[in-house]
């Protein structure tokens, strides 16, 4: 079964724009902003969200360790078998807060680990990272293709879940 947490940044997780940056880290055992739509996916997979984490980047960038830390913590302790990071659309600072936290999962616990970003604005960034995280390929904001790239999010998440064809998944999907 997924048992899935999803982090945002504040303005995906509905609290506000880039003026609301310094939102400090928290979360709720609800679908927050985006995360509303994974939700419905997932809950036809027979999977579950347990929670949307959520941090403004401009608090992750003054404190990424305690950042870091706290959202793997938590991921642990509620039970989570995926953390998904996104889709962070074509928005550098949420993109670069989403691979940075994802490389900390994937390093110091056993959930697998999934981003969703954007080619758009983030190619450095996605360079630098495909080879360590699975990166889901997603439009940028206002961009086609969004309900493709979510249904790829979950394919990938019971890939990574049940030890299925990871190679295959990383082809298809990631960059």
């Amino acid at each position: 079964m997924l048992k899935v947490i999803i982090i945002l940044d504040q303005i995906q997780a509905g609290l506000g724009g880039k003026e609301k940056a310094d939102t400090p880290y928290g979360g709720k055992r609800i679908a927050m902003g985006s995360a509303d739509t994974i939700e419905r996916q997932l809950n036809k997979k027979d999977g579950v969200l347990l929670g949307t984490f959520y941090c403004g980047t401009d608090y992750y960038e003054k404190d990424k360790s305690i950042v870091q830390r706290k959202f793997a913590k938590m991921a642990e302790k509620m039970g989570a078998n995926l953390v998904i990071l996104g889709p962070t659309f074509d928005y550098p600072e949420f993109s670069k807060m989403a691979c940075e936290i994802a490389e900390y999962i994937q390093n110091e616990t056993d959930i697998q680990v999934i981003v969703a970003s954007a080619y758009e604005k983030n190619e450095e960034l996605i360079n630098q990272y495909k080879s360590k995280l699975y990166i889901v390929k997603t439009p940028k904001k206002g961009g086609t293709g969004l309900s493709q790239s979510l249904d790829n999010i979950i394919s990938g998440s019971e890939i990574l879940t049940t030890n299925g064809d990871k190679d295959k998944f990383k082809t298809e999907f990631c960059y």
